[in-house]
């Protein structure tokens, strides 16, 4: 590069120079698809006037000879700064390749030769710049509230940033940050079950979201349900830039820039909320304030073109705060959690056919809670210690093997103390420290058996030391492309979840003779191009669980004589449920940055438990019969973009052994048709939460001056102000009836923010 610009310069000085004007023409493409992109502002530096790209993502601009600065500036889009030099009689012709998102970037160039160009990639379960950020949301800027509009998954509490994917909770999803299981990365009232969750990522450091649904290759597995990647960005290699951010609950700061040159980058992140702002806002009241801090850092290095080392570090401190005028000496006034991920990677390319990648990394969370004496309640301390190993091999053109394997340290401990028959002092109930390990391998195979069909298939082995369990998961998967616009997906596999130390030891420990949950996926989908930028996707699902962890005595209930069965604060864990859950799922989606783009997805499903005895048979607890999600975002202009989403679900079973209140003609109800109890009954999640309805409404504006760039948000959410309930703790009398099992979810709620860069 270097040489050119040289050689360029030497030719530039080696005859006369006569002022003049040429035409500097060129494309603008999308980086990640490499679609043209319309409606993009091209300028040069000093000069007033500037180019508009047409719907093929041309534009045509007059230039001076010497070194230029091209600005590419549209919304949704980094901010493009790219140096050329302009050499007169020279008719140069730029490729400029904008990445989804809102850093700031810039290339060094010299106007010659001609660029690669990648093939796009398939991203119908992926959200990468434009979409994650317009759908994070502004009044909780949450990666993970981005995935809830995706397809297959369900979200109906507003609070939390967890969700469920085709009826499977978000414990038994695999979350994975840059490779790397990050099961804790979640800033929560720990220890409360009608609290909130927020992810402790900030959402400008993440680069892409991809959910895996059904059946997916378990290179990194102990997981029952689906798997979501977090890929975080990497800093840029040619010069420092910053971002600065204040959104509806926190107020952010990214910068990044290069390091040794432009063999490596560096990232840096850090987010601090005020979030207590918020729950004011819900709660007249305002006894609670919740607030956290977090950050991360990236480093990548390249030492030689065969070695990539890469350094990632998470931390993040949340706080939970309640006035304690009403709280008994068992509720927690105050909860303190603090979480990690650390990594370590070592990428080894010594050929073509072979790439290898070796992981060192620690995980864990750590949380306190206390009383309104500031008595200990909670002290609960889990941490991860691992290596990962995984292996690329082409044996011949298009016939790979992929293989590789783990081993991780576990340790745990907790200590609960509660005040018990109405004493005052605090009783220690539960106090465990355990430590063990666990091991994995699993090899697989991907080859092509005709032009139009590749099967891929493999296995993993487990061994879990806390149960003592070693078992096995296989997968297989079919893709065959029927016409050249018509795929055919068919792929099974089985899927393993183990027993915590929590599920073992705890003060609900079901001991070490719990089995490992087990889940058989099958999938069958068909994905159409209608064209370029428009699929059409249908998938049919089933999955089967077994000897799934439940507490079958933690409810009150009532029994066949009518007498009522208090539920166990020390039930312990059984292996106790099959599932079974199936459904369809069908989505229409076009992905166009420079038009109206986003989807309309429907899925209809089912999802029911039976327990291992037979005696019970009952829906799972996010059973959503139908789901509906669209989502739509339409620039206006290169600077101003509109966004909408729209959230419906039939909902969850109101959980527990509850029914409704038998009629009479004094029986008490709220406004007409609400009761005012219910009643414990014999069969488990028989009614249902009213339907959840939410639209939230975005407006984005970006004002650009020379290499900065300040972009103004608003949001509304719940914009329609529709009242939409969750489940809660409940309370149980000695009849049997059953008092405020739900709660209030978000109001209608403006919320507004900017973003500064530079």
């Amino acid at each position: 590069m270097r040489a050119a610009t040289t050689l360029l310069t030497l030719a530039l000085f080696g005859g006369p120079v006569f002022a003049q004007s040429i035409s500097l023409s060129g494309t603008v493409l999308d980086a990640r698809t490499n679609r043209p992109l319309g409606g993009v502002r091209v300028s040069l530096d000093g000069q007033p006037q500037f180019a508009t790209t047409d719907t093929d993502g041309r534009f045509q601009l007059a230039a001076s000879p010497g070194k230029h600065v091209v600005t590419a500036s549209v919304i949704g889009f980094a901010l493009l700064q790219q140096p050329i030099d302009v050499i007169a009689g020279d008719a140069p012709q730029l490729t400029l390749r904008l990445s989804e998102g809102a850093g700031a970037f810039e290339e060094h160039v010299t106007v010659s030769g001609t660029e690669s160009i990648e093939h796009p990639r398939d991203s119908s379960i992926a959200l990468h710049g434009r979409d994650l950020q317009a759908l994070r949301g502004v009044t909780l800027d949450d990666p993970l509230r981005a995935v809830q509009s995706l397809p297959s998954v369900s979200a109906t509490d507003d609070f939390y940033g967890e969700f469920a994917v085709r009826g499977s909770p978000f414990s038994h999803v695999n979350l994975l940050v840059d490779g790397m299981p990050s099961q804790y990365l979640m800033h929560s009232v720990f220890g409360v079950t009608d609290g909130g969750s927020i992810a402790m990522i900030n959402s400008d450091a993440v680069g892409s979201v991809s959910l895996f649904p059904g059946s997916y290759s378990q290179h990194v597995g102990r997981r029952l349900g689906a798997r979501v990647d977090l890929d975080l960005r990497e800093g840029d290699r040619d010069r420092v830039h910053v971002r600065m951010g204040l959104s509806g609950t926190s107020a952010t700061m990214l910068a990044a820039g290069p390091l040794l040159g432009t063999r490596g980058s560096w990232l840096v992140s850090v987010r601090r909320s005020y979030l207590d702002l918020l729950l004011n806002r819900i709660e007249d009241g305002g006894n609670l304030a919740f607030g956290f801090t977090d950050g991360e850092a990236k480093v990548v290095l390249d030492p030689t073109p065969k070695h990539q080392l890469q350094l990632l570090a998470i931390a993040g401190r949340s706080q939970f705060n309640e006035k304690p005028d009403d709280l008994g000496a068992n509720d927690e006034a105050t909860v303190t959690g603090h979480s990690w991920l650390t990594g370590f990677s070592w990428r080894f390319t010594p050929s073509p056919r072979l790439v290898a990648t070796q992981r060192i990394y620690a995980t864990g969370l750590a949380y306190l809670n206390q009383n309104r004496d500031n008595a200990l309640l909670d002290d609960s301390f889990s941490d991860e210690i691992a290596w990962r190993g995984d292996a690329s091999f082409s044996v011949v053109r298009a016939f790979l093997i992929n293989f590789g394997g783990d081993a991780q340290l576990l340790s745990g401990r907790r200590t609960e103390r509660r005040a018990l028959n109405d004493r005052p002092e605090l009783t220690t109930i539960a106090d465990y420290r355990a430590h063990d390990h666990a091991r994995s391998a699993y090899a697989e195979a991907v080859a092509p058996v005709s032009a139009r069909a590749t099967v891929t298939a493999g296995a993993r082995f487990d061994a879990w030391g806390l149960t003592d369990a070693a078992v096995a998961s296989p997968w297989a998967f079919m893709d065959l492309r029927v016409t050249p616009r018509t795929i055919v997906r068919v792929g099974s596999g089985l899927y393993r979840q183990f027993p915590t130390f929590e599920q073992v030891n705890g003060l609900r420990g079901g001991g070490d003779n719990l089995l490992p949950e087990t889940a058989r996926h099958l999938d069958i989908g068909l994905t159409q191009t209608l064209r370029s930028d428009l699929t059409l996707q249908a998938t049919w699902f089933d999955r089967r669980e077994q000897n799934v962890l439940w507490m079958p005595d933690a409810e009150p209930r009532r029994q066949a004589d009518g007498s009522i069965q208090p539920g166990r604060g020390d039930a312990p864990w059984f292996n106790a449920l099959d599932g079974r859950a199936r459904g369809v799922e069908l989505v229409f989606r076009r992905d166009a940055p420079s038009a109206l783009s986003g989807w309309v997805a429907y899925a209809y499903a089912t999802d029911r438990n039976t327990t291992l005895t037979g005696d019970e048979t009952f829906w799972a607890d996010f059973d959503q019969r139908h789901s509906l999600s669209l989502f739509g975002r339409y620039p206006i202009s290169n600077r101003t973009a509109l966004g909408a989403k729209f959230r419906y679900g039939s909902n969850y079973p109101l959980l527990g052994y509850i029914g409704q209140q038998a009629s009479s003609p004094v029986t008490p109800l709220f406004g007409g048709d609400r009761p005012l109890f219910y009643q414990l009954v014999q069969s488990r999640n028989t009614l249902r939460l009213p339907n959840y309805a939410r639209l939230d409404v975005r407006a984005d504006r970006t004002f650009t001056w020379s290499r900065r760039r300040v972009t103004l948000f608003a949001e509304v959410a719940n914009a329609l102000n529709r009242r939409n309930l969750r489940n809660e703790p409940y309370g149980v009398d000695r009849s049997g009836r059953v008092f405020n099992p739900t709660g209030s979810l978000l109001p209608i709620l403006p919320s507004a923010g900017f973003v500064i860069e530079f």
